[in-house]
């Protein structure tokens, strides 16, 4: 991350939080849509300036092995877990805190509060309960998973803000797991 992307990337998802929501209710509400473009074109140049992280890796893995995945849908289902998986290590708390201002929480203090307004989008646009079961995943599968993940796009992982071996990128697919 660097000053330039940083911002970027907060005013895409600070445009994703506030319109998703309102284009999944009415898709032809052309205000919202235009801002999730907006959103969207921002977040793939902040891709393009600085990387993305493992998640996607992660993702890739899973609809490697199963076809029926959506990538957005893998993503959605282990978002909670590899964000907390960050949180609870105190990696990147200042990421955290400015990305939940951004998606709504002017008063977040804390980098929990990044995971109350992920949740609350998820709930908002009816994804909440996306379950890697509804997909044929079993529970057995999370290190196959991470190994895939490492294979396939090993190099997303020097893009976290703090090691994650495979057995972590298995604990956050298990965590992730319904």
């Amino acid at each position: 991350m660097n000053i330039l992307s940083e911002a970027i990337a907060l005013s895409a998802i600070e445009s994703i939080a506030k319109y998703l929501p309102r284009a999944v209710k009415d898709g032809s509400d052309i205000e919202a849509r235009e801002h999730i473009a907006y959103g969207s074109t921002m977040a793939g140049i902040t891709m393009q300036l600085t990387s993305t992280t493992a998640q996607h890796s992660m993702e890739h893995s899973m609809s490697a092995y199963h076809h029926n995945l959506p990538h957005g849908a893998g993503l959605i289902m282990i978002s909670r877990a590899f964000a907390e998986f960050f949180i609870e290590r105190h990696a990147c708390d200042e990421q955290f805190v400015k990305m939940a201002k951004a998606m709504g929480i002017a008063d977040a203090a804390k980098p929990e509060d990044f995971i109350t307004a992920l949740t609350q989008l998820q709930e908002a646009c009816g994804v909440a309960g996306l379950r890697m079961s509804d997909y044929g995943f079993d529970q057995s599968e999370c290190m196959t998973l991470a190994k895939g993940a490492r294979s396939m796009q090993g190099g997303l992982f020097l893009a976290n803000p703090c090691e994650m071996t495979d057995e972590d990128c298995a604990g956050v697919f298990r965590k992730s797991y319904r």
